[in-house]
């Protein structure tokens, strides 16, 4: 195994570590195998086989038949797929970074005076901030969320604001719910009365009213609370534009509020519409949220999301999450 991993050719830059590629040109020289194959065959643990097909299969590179066997695909068009949604990430980097510069240079240049931006790090401040934000908006609220987490949910602030006409748009990151631990269900985290996004990543936490002003996050650890208030309008603008770009590429989520948050109005009548436990789910699905954590936010233990998730599989006709997802998106699901 050290062997072939030592003259194994690099795909890291595309998520393929050498042991995983060790694997993957073993089943490239055989036109695939199975557990029991690539174990004997490598001297892996049967455990750690699997583990090994699986990321390959999760990276499609190979399919997997239900008899178990795992069979290659052509990599000549499995890579390029690799190298392409590695560009894409590689794209939103570049389109951010224009915006995060920005913000560097008011934390590097803070002026309270006529452009309205302080740098701010005491946890009591930034909260005194962020209630003002949310209290003070007449229009919208705009928020990126992540975790760590400074405040408790905030579900009064929101609900008082939809209450006054405030339009409530939230995108949370994945971690958001692996994060709560002590919620039970997704309202835990997820006000009723927003619209709520779930994204894999997000860069910064933000709160903004009206446009006017906003409250970004300095730093993403627990032991930091350094945050950026401003009111200047270029920062604000870019600000606006993140989050804009981020609300476009996320998974909404249904609340009691917009329950039919999914509906395309495209949808084939014969077809059922999904139910909102299984259109969050599916959400959370391509967020990439862990089963535990859903579970979590669910209220319920991991043998039963387990079976709800083969239920959602059954409805699908689909084995595992990707083909739920691509199932759910020719049902307009998601």
């Amino acid at each position: 195994m050290e062997d072939l991993v030592e003259h194994a050719a690099p795909l890291d830059l595309v998520g393929v570590d050498s042991e995983t590629e060790t694997v993957y040109r073993h089943l490239l020289g055989r036109g695939g195998g199975t557990v029991d194959d690539v174990a004997k065959a490598l001297g892996v643990p049967h455990e750690r086989s699997l583990d090994l097909l699986e990321r390959l299969h999760r990276a499609g590179l190979v399919s997997r038949r239900a008899s178990g066997e795992f069979l290659t695909v052509d990599p000549r068009h499995a890579l390029q797929t690799l190298v392409e949604s590695r560009e894409r990430q590689l794209a939103t980097i570049r389109e951010v970074a224009d915006s995060l510069g920005t913000i560097f240079d008011a934390a590097k240049h803070p002026m309270p005076g006529g452009h309205g931006t302080v740098l701010i790090s005491s946890p009591e401040v930034v909260g005194d901030h962020y209630y003002r934000i949310k209290q003070s908006a007449r229009a919208e609220i705009l928020e990126l969320a992540r975790p760590p987490f400074l405040l408790v949910p905030n579900e009064p602030l929101v609900e008082a604001a939809v209450s006054r006409g405030v339009r409530v748009r939230a995108v949370y990151a994945a971690s958001s719910f692996a994060a709560t631990h002590d919620t039970e269900e997704l309202d835990g985290l997820v006000s009723r009365r927003e619209e709520a996004r779930i994204t894999a990543t997000l860069p910064i936490k933000l709160t903004m009213a009206d446009r006017s002003a906003a409250l970004v996050s300095l730093s993403l650890t627990a032991s930091s609370t350094e945050c950026l208030y401003t009111e200047a309008p270029p920062l604000l603008q870019a600000l606006a534009e993140l989050f804009e770009h981020y609300w476009a590429g996320a998974s909404p989520l249904a609340t009691a509020s917009h329950p039919n948050a999914h509906s395309s109005g495209h949808r084939v009548s014969r077809e059922r519409e999904p139910t909102d436990r299984e259109h969050n789910l599916l959400a959370m699905f391509a967020a990439g949220v862990k089963d535990e954590a859903i579970a979590r936010q669910f209220g319920i233990s991991s043998r039963t999301l387990r079976r709800r998730i083969q239920d959602l599989y059954l409805e699908l006709g689909a084995t595992d999450r990707f083909g739920a997802g691509v199932a759910a998106a020719r049902r307009n699901w998601v």
